[in-house]
């Protein structure tokens, strides 16, 4: 097998060296560029429900890509947000949010949030935290997918895609929407499109929904491609073409109106992470060329470039009460953003080089932020930044025992193996259910503890060697699509404590300014 590889590879790098391709004349390619991010043509999110939204204040979150480790690790921070409240009123943080700019793996968790919320699944009288922790058998919230590195040796078959392809993967696990079967009972009636999000002005429906943006990087120039109507427009996109053809084809006469685009189409592109996920093409109205779009970590891993534009065209809302909460689920990942003295094998020279724009992106993103804020004249305190760093650098605050050492010295000691992670897991669990007792916990249908159901009133309980394991088990959760259930419920849990930790900076966030 390790011979057929080798092979492979040699092949693959002769063609790279001795190829010669034939000029394109640039003068004889038509070429549109990519629309700027822009909310002329649709009515305000400000005109949603008053009750669950203030409409002086515009706030938008950011959503890093990261793979499952994203989804869930951000899926916990907004199970996390609704449990802000300002004051006595039905305002949370969750509900307040006008915007949402994914990348890749925070798509996901976004898509859930807002496909459960349009659909009316869980009612006032309920919360997010409720349903989200009692129905997740019947809508669950993964693509149980594996994917790897290896999967670039076989291009042919990564473009072909699986039977069932990755835009009906998500439909149909993610936004809850069976499009093979339209009728099936324990799916929701109807396709999430960016209609849902983007309402023409001139259109008597009123804003149900928060707007939400995947974010996609153009494959050709690496430009950031913001996927809302009038860009789908005006890039004359009439088709998609592969890796499966699930996307209807119009006319070649047509362009796509934008607002009938399926989201599943947007957030496969952003999460198309080079020889792990095929890249996603679209026909292109009159014209042989077609546009491939990839991750969207290529151009903005954070999502925080289209998040500040759509602030900055929100015109309902003065510049002192624009708000941003940036989601940072980067983490660690097993994946070090620098090369070691080890001889690098060449499997991992191919990682490695496939990471390193996004890993060189992030080590500027916070002065970028910084930049944006004084760019666009909007206070600098109007932002926070959640993530994996919030747990680290509340850990450092704490003080430590010696049976905090001795888990340190454990850590160090310890293969980085996932069957050595797993019985940190079981010894985490263990402890919690001990330390606070079952009632502290939800139950799944089978009578398990549900360990990220941790009551939110126990999170100043735990203690630096609690802190410390969550945050190693978490942060070293690869990027990928396949999740175990033990990674899923540290993430989950994760997210909901960084929530806490930053309870106070975040309600100041919902604090109006005069």
């Amino acid at each position: 097998m390790k011979y057929r590889y080798c092979q492979v590879l040699l092949i693959l790098f002769f063609q790279l060296c001795f190829s010669q391709n034939k000029i394109s004349l640039f003068s004889e390619i038509s070429y549109n560029s990519i629309p700027p991010v822009s909310l002329n043509e649709y009515k305000s999110v400000q005109e949603r429900d008053k009750r669950f939204q203030n409409p002086n204040i515009a706030l938008g979150i950011a959503i890093s890509g990261g793979g499952s480790r994203a989804q869930f690790f951000s899926m916990g921070v907004l199970l996390g947000l609704e449990e802000i409240k300002e004051g006595n009123s039905q305002r949370n943080f969750l509900n307040e949010i006008d915007y949402f700019s994914t990348v890749s793996g925070g798509c996901y968790s976004a898509g859930y949030y807002l496909t459960i919320l349009k659909n009316k699944l869980y009612q006032e009288h309920q919360s997010f935290n409720d349903f989200y922790f009692s129905k997740a058998d019947a809508y669950k919230d993964y693509v149980n997918k594996s994917a790897s590195i290896l999967s670039i040796l076989n291009n042919s078959k990564n473009e072909k895609g699986d039977k069932i392809s990755m835009t009906q993967q998500l439909d149909l696990e993610v936004l809850q929407y069976d499009s093979t079967n339209p009728d099936n009972p324990d799916k929701c009636k109807t396709q999430m499109l960016l209609s849902d999000f983007f309402i023409p002005k001139g259109s008597s429906q009123i804003p149900y929904l928060p707007m939400m943006v995947a974010n996609g990087t153009a494959y050709n120039n690496g430009e950031r491609i913001a996927f809302m109507p009038h860009v789908i427009r005006g890039l004359n996109i009439n088709s998609s073409l592969a890796p499966n053809k699930a996307f209807i084809c119009l006319d070649e006469n047509e362009v796509n109106d934008g607002y009938d685009f399926p989201l599943t189409y947007g957030i496969t592109a952003s999460s198309a992470f080079p020889g792990v996920l095929p890249k996603t093409k679209f026909g292109i109205k009159g014209q042989d060329k077609i546009l491939c779009i990839i991750d969207g970590g290529a151009s903005d891993n954070m999502g925080y470039k289209t998040l500040m534009e759509l602030l900055h065209n929100d015109f309902k809302v003065d510049n002192k009460n624009k708000k941003a909460l940036f989601i940072d689920c980067l983490g660690q990942g097993k994946k070090e953003p620098y090369i070691t003295d080890e001889k690098i094998k060449l499997i991992s020279l191919l990682e490695t080089t496939s990471l390193y724009t996004v890993q060189t992106r992030y080590m500027t993103f916070e002065r970028d932020i910084e930049n944006a804020f004084e760019r666009y004249k909007i206070p600098a305190s109007n932002y926070q930044i959640i993530g994996f760093t919030t747990l680290r650098d509340y850990l450092l605050t704490l003080r430590k025992d010696e049976s905090y050492e001795k888990i340190v010295a454990e850590l160090k000691n310890t293969d980085d193996d996932y069957d050595n992670w797993l019985k940190f897991y079981d010894k985490f669990k263990y402890d919690l259910i001990e330390q606070f007792g079952e009632l502290s916990f939800t139950r799944d249908k089978d009578g398990e503890i549900i360990l990220a159901t941790l009551t939110r009133d126990k999170f100043s309980e735990l203690t630096a060697g609690n802190i410390l394991i969550l945050y190693e088990f978490a942060s070293h959760v690869e990027t990928k699509l396949k999740i175990t259930p033990e990674e899923r419920e540290m993430l989950l849990l994760s997210g909901r404590l960084t929530t806490f930790l930053k309870a106070k900076e975040l309600k100041e966030l919902l604090a109006e300014h005069k």
